[in-house]
């Protein structure tokens, strides 16, 4: 039996796929009414996107394997960084000072991380059993638990976590308001956010000729749903160019052996535990700044 279908979720987490997961997750959560004023007001993608893609990736990989008190130092951070969120002054319907604490929308973050996981390792690496798929997703309960979410309104199988995601979609507004040609400049709609979390802006110039190829896979991965929520043509010529980018990464992914290919993962994981150890004072998002900074000067150096 292929251990390719029946995977841990370190396993996942650890694949070089994981890496694509952000993106599709992003604009999920920024098309869900009651997230995309929060995303709107701390989302910051055009400017420190690529900060955000790593943070998650090192926040699922870390909850996925770490032990209690890396756990708690984990928990003790991202609270930090959440206290601070709020929803724009004067927006209808949400009062939250703490928006990012309210249950609901921990969830959705939650499902959509597991969701674009999921769908990426098996565009990319392989299918997986429908068991594990249920397992995987009670595993996973453990990263929206440790994120203020109600653990007993998490799916208890696959099939209810489709159910959930159809059920949410449904609310998606048929297009997302981006700011017109005559609007203030410091205007900020949930359409602008979206523009920028392709932006290369924010990403190490070493990434940013793969940036197309990730927008690429992420349209494709979207839905016609998704896409028409942000208002992206996809023809037939897209979905083809789509298809055979998918078959040359897989191909590229599968001539590699997966300790191999799984080396960077446990890499990261370990290097994020030992951030949070070693920055016990200072902001985890600081030292992550401060890192970025050295390694800049060396390359210019």
């Amino acid at each position: 039996m292929s251990t390719k279908r029946r995977p841990t979720l370190r396993r996942v987490l650890d694949e070089p796929s994981s890496y694509l997961l952000w993106p599709r997750a992003a604009l999920m959560q920024l098309a869900h009414p009651s997230i995309a004023p929060t995303e709107v007001e701390s989302g910051a993608y055009a400017n420190r996107g690529a900060q955000r893609w790593r943070a998650t990736i090192d926040y699922l990989r870390l909850v996925a394997e770490a032990d209690d008190d890396t756990l708690d130092r984990l928990v003790r951070e991202v609270n930090r960084i959440h206290a601070t969120v709020s929803v724009p002054e004067g927006h209808d319907g949400h009062r939250s000072r703490r928006p990012v604490f309210d249950s609901d929308g921990q969830r959705w973050a939650a499902v959509t991380w597991f969701l674009s996981m999921v769908d990426t390792y098996r565009l990319l690496i392989s299918e997986i059993d429908d068991d594990v798929l249920d397992q995987l997703l009670a595993d996973f309960a453990r990263v929206g638990g440790l994120l203020q979410m109600d653990v007993s309104g998490w799916p208890a199988d696959y099939a209810g976590l489709t159910e959930l995601v159809a059920g949410v979609e449904r609310g998606y507004p048929p297009r997302l308001p981006r700011s017109g040609p005559d609007a203030p400049p410091e205007q900020l709609l949930p359409g602008d956010v979206a523009a920028s979390v392709f932006s290369a802006y924010s990403l190490p110039l070493r990434y940013v000729r793969w940036a197309p190829k990730v927008r690429l896979l992420t349209w494709g991965m979207a839905g016609p749903l998704l896409r028409g929520v942000y208002g992206i043509e996809w023809t037939d010529d897209h979905q083809a160019r789509f298809e055979r980018q998918a078959r040359r990464w897989r191909r590229a992914l599968r001539t590699c052996p997966g300790v191999v290919r799984r080396r960077n993962g446990r890499k990261g994981r370990r290097k994020a535990a030992r951030r949070l150890r070693e920055y016990q004072v200072r902001s985890y998002t600081e030292a992550k700044a401060h890192e970025r900074r050295l390694a800049a000067r060396s390359e210019t150096g």
